[in-house]
């Protein structure tokens, strides 16, 4: 694999891209990132990851309806957010009324026959290989975003499994969106770890 950066610099730069060129994403470079994303570890060494690439710009746009209204239920349903929150939900909105114009989707999922049925070790075993799925991208010059959509009945899951053919013991865990940003982001910012770290005891 390109060892275009190192891998702390990747972890500390590694940010949620919004805005995306249109771009294609090579073959090349989504089997580097599903490759990277296929060495973590997981439950019992399960592997219980099941990861659709979605291209196809019909696709893409009877996914995104689903997901679409049950995201603006749940925006009309909240109230009294901060002007800072209200800017990081309408650029996630505007993401996702252009999905059909992202380059590449990734939904990410959990084969339930596969792994634990404890719910914490079925996104345990999960999650480190979508981290990874990232920041095999964020080297290769790509962007992504991780989002929630399509990943419960009351955020479309039911309407997307349908679309794209998920079996009935499939779990989509998350999607993630993919392609070259159309933004420069600088680092991302965090609170000293000394806030949130303790040592022998709380």
């Amino acid at each position: 694999m390109p060892r275009e950066i190192s891998l702390l610099d990747g972890i500390s730069s590694l940010r949620s891209v919004r805005k995306f060129k249109v771009d294609p994403v090579s073959d090349d470079k989504i089997r580097i990132i599903l490759e990277s994303a296929s060495k973590a570890a997981s439950g019992s060494n399960s592997q219980p990851w099941e990861f659709i690439v979605v291209r196809d710009v019909k696709v893409k746009a009877r996914l995104k309806e689903p997901m679409l209204r049950a995201w603006l239920e749940r925006l009309a349903g909240g109230s009294g957010m901060s002007p800072r929150m209200r800017d990081v939900y309408d650029e996630a909105t505007e993401m996702l009324r252009h999905t059909e114009k992202v380059p590449v989707i990734v939904y990410c999922c959990v084969d339930l026959n596969r792994v634990s049925k404890s719910e914490e070790v079925r996104y345990a075993s999960i999650y480190p290989a979508i981290q990874n799925l990232m920041l095999a991208a964020h080297a290769l010059g790509l962007g992504t975003c991780l989002t929630v959509h399509g990943s419960t009945s009351t955020r479309g899951e039911p309407e997307v499994k349908k679309v794209l053919g998920v079996p009935e013991h499939v779990k989509i865990a998350c999607l993630v969106y993919l392609g070259y940003p159309a933004v420069s982001l600088g680092r991302p910012r965090r609170k000293p770890v000394e806030k949130s770290t303790h040592y022998d005891h709380w």
